[in-house]
């Protein structure tokens, strides 16, 4: 396995490039120890979990919505949102205070 220190991924990110493309894992250390790892994007590695994990990641940054995330993991909108429950990541996009708002709201007219 490859290392490259991030000083000289700074410098020429180039050589990165090179080692995944030959389909090299490359550890990225600094002042000598890792702190974190490159990984080639191949099928092998998708079908190990790390599509969801990418997904699940891209979505929980508002990179993607609930749909798209649903779409790339092959699944439907209600197992997407069972597996954000499950990872207690939120799908509603209501913070507490509005929950407890709406809540309110519908207890008043349940009367």
């Amino acid at each position: 396995m490859k290392s490259v220190a991030i000083r000289d991924l700074k410098n020429n990110p180039s050589n990165m490039t090179k080692y995944l493309e030959r389909n090299e894992t490359v550890f990225i250390t600094k002042h000598s120890k890792p702190i974190g790892i490159t990984l080639p994007l191949n099928d092998d590695l998708f079908s190990l979990g790390i599509k969801k994990a990418v997904a699940i990641d891209q979505y929980r940054n508002g990179l993607i919505s609930l749909g798209k995330m649903a779409e790339l993991l092959d699944i439907s909108k209600k197992e997407a949102q069972h597996l954000l429950n499950s990872l207690g990541i939120d799908w509603l996009g209501y913070d507490k205070q509005e929950i407890d708002r709406q809540v309110s709201v519908a207890r008043k007219y349940a009367k």
